[in-house]
């Protein structure tokens, strides 16, 4: 239970690290986004600043994140370790699905505890570095949406369309897929 409670420091650690990194890159490149704008009409420059802020601030509250993304992966892979793929993915099914695994005290329900505690801090963190790396590409292209030349506005168009319908997605699997882990963690706590 010490690592969990070492896991859970260094995800709120992140959480604070990466909201002022990613704020300073947003204003950082919003600035940059001002200085290089030209006579374009205002749509335009509205959209190279914003664009510039979410390129700079999503690219840098992602690279912020990496380091963590990595401290937190022990805090899902030691629970399953040994599993054979057939038992690591019963185990996810379980976890996700909310229903308690094995006999309370089992070696099993103490791994799917533990992969449970790690999963609820490790993938609030995956997703929000997927969507600040989503944001820090799609923000280049805005100033492309209502360019003149239809073949890099269609271009851009239909990277921006792709990259909001993944974010959504994503969000919407590992949402899921977190109130699930947490719920499990409850029943079990309940057990």
């Amino acid at each position: 239970m010490g690592h969990m409670g070492d896991f859970g420091r260094i995800a709120r650690r992140a959480r604070r690290r990466t909201v002022p990194i990613a704020l300073g890159g947003f204003v950082l490149g919003a600035v940059v986004g001002v200085i290089i704008t030209n006579g374009d009409d205002v749509l335009a420059r509205t959209l190279t600043i914003i664009g510039f802020g979410l390129s700079f601030g999503g690219l840098s509250g992602a690279a912020s994140l990496l380091p963590t993304t990595f401290k937190l992966g022990p805090s899902i892979q030691s629970p399953a370790r040994g599993l054979d793929r057939a038992e690591r993915r019963a185990l996810r099914r379980t976890v996700f699905s909310a229903r308690p695994l094995g006999e309370p005290g089992s070696e099993l329900a103490r791994r799917a505890a533990d992969w449970a505690r790690g999963a609820s801090l490790s993938l609030p963190i995956v997703l929000g570095q997927f969507l600040l790396l989503y944001a820090g590409i799609a923000g280049p292209q805005l100033p492309s949406l209502v360019r003149d030349d239809p073949w890099s506005a269609g271009i851009a168009r239909g990277l921006v369309f792709l990259l909001a319908a993944m974010s959504i997605g994503i969000t919407i699997v590992f949402r899921r897929q977190i109130r699930g882990a947490r719920r499990y963690l409850e029943a079990v706590g309940n057990r």
